[in-house]
This record gives structure tokens, sequence and C-alpha cells, in this order.
């Protein structure tokens, strides 16, 4: 991929987008009824004149979700032999980022076959981290061909404006672990120490003070 020094590919390709937790795909308890006491059946009597569009669960704006923080995207199937093997080594690498308050985010882009499959893989096997929605197949194809992957898995690791760190993430995750992030992060130009990333904090992140971080 060619890319201008200093240009943002992801405000382009990721404008108006959004990504998923895995709190998308868990189904929500369901609400207990209150008691049908007069002042309730009036309020829900009020409610149901008043159109509220609740915020879809495990749905997150796509931009802020990987601002001012060191991004792996990760190519990935179910059916993939290779991407097994290494999916263990990613998540252990990002739990213990998370652990230590370390500015990353990864970003799964699915080659699986059915949603189902995508959701059986993502839910069984992966971090606490992001996706691209299935159904949004012209942004995962959009990934594909700008960052020109043909093989899985593949973790391309970026700075939060889509311009490439290294393509080799896989091979550096495997060889060197933390080493090679602390390598991605200096390469990232952070601002403040950057920002920190979960998809289980997604609400709750905050801009890190330096001394708050082992990298």
């Amino acid at each position: 991929m060619e890319e201008k020094e200093g240009t943002n590919i992801f405000q382009e390709l990721l404008k108006d987008k959004s990504f998923i937790t895995k709190e998308y795909y868990i189904e929500p308890e369901p609400k207990e009824d209150k008691p049908e006491d007069f002042n309730y059946v009036l309020e829900k009597d009020r409610a149901s004149k008043v159109v509220v569009e609740e915020p879809v669960r495990g749905l997150v704006d796509a931009l802020p979700s990987i601002e001012n923080t060191v991004v792996g995207l990760f190519f990935s199937a179910g059916w993939c032999a290779p991407c097994h093997e290494f999916v263990p080594l990613i998540r252990d690498l990002y739990e213990e980022l998370q652990m230590k308050r370390c500015p990353f985010q990864i970003v799964f882009i699915s080659f699986d076959k059915s949603e189902e499959k995508m959701k059986e893989y993502f839910m069984d096997y992966h971090g606490e981290w992001l996706a691209v929605p299935f159904h949004d197949k012209a942004l995962r194809e959009s990934f594909r061909t700008t960052y020109d992957v043909n093989s899985l898995p593949k973790l391309i690791v970026v700075k939060d404006t889509g311009e490439i760190i290294t393509k080799t993430g896989r091979k550096e995750v495997q060889d060197r672990g933390f080493i090679g992030y602390r390598n991605w992060r200096e390469a990232a130009n952070l601002k403040e120490g950057g920002k920190l990333h979960s998809s289980a904090i997604i609400k709750r992140d905050r801009t890190l003070d330096p001394k708050d971080s082992d990298a």
C-alpha cells in the first residue's frame, strides 16, 4: 500500500463507522416487571408515547475507540489453523499490556464464512478487543484491500491514523512479545503518553500519564 507521510487513512475509511465488542453478542438479562400500581401505569402510558432510540449494546464509534493509541489490525478466521496457534500469543500480550495500562487496541477483521462462525470464533478464542461487524462487508473488504492482505493470520500494527508501523506484527509478537510493543509505541508518536482503550472499559478510557505505564 502506498501512503503519504502524515495522511490520515482512517478518517476516510472509518468515517461514520462502528466496531463491536463481545457485548454485542451477549443477550441482555430480561428486565423485571414493576407492579402495576396506578402511578406505574401512568408512567408506562406516557413512556409509550415517547419514541426513544436506545443505543445498541456492544456497538462503539470506530474513530474514538482507537484514538491516540497503538492499533493492531488482526486479520483472522476460525477455519484457519495457524490463526488458532497465534491467537493465544496475541491474547496474552494484549492482556499483559492492559494490566500495565499501555495504550494498545486490537481490531479483528474476520475472514469467516458466516456471522455465526465469526461469533463462535470471536467469543470463544479472542481477547476483550474490538471487531469489525460481520455485516459490514464493505468495511471488511476495504481493510483487506487497503492493507493488501492475502494470507492469514496477519497482524498489521498501525498508528491511529492508519499509517503502517509494521506489517510483520505476527512475527514480532512471536519473537519479541512486549519488547516488540515498545518499538511500536515509540513509532506511534502518541500524545501525552497515549490513551488506554479496552472493550471492557470503553466508556472509561482516559489520557494516560506516562508514569502510569510500564512501557
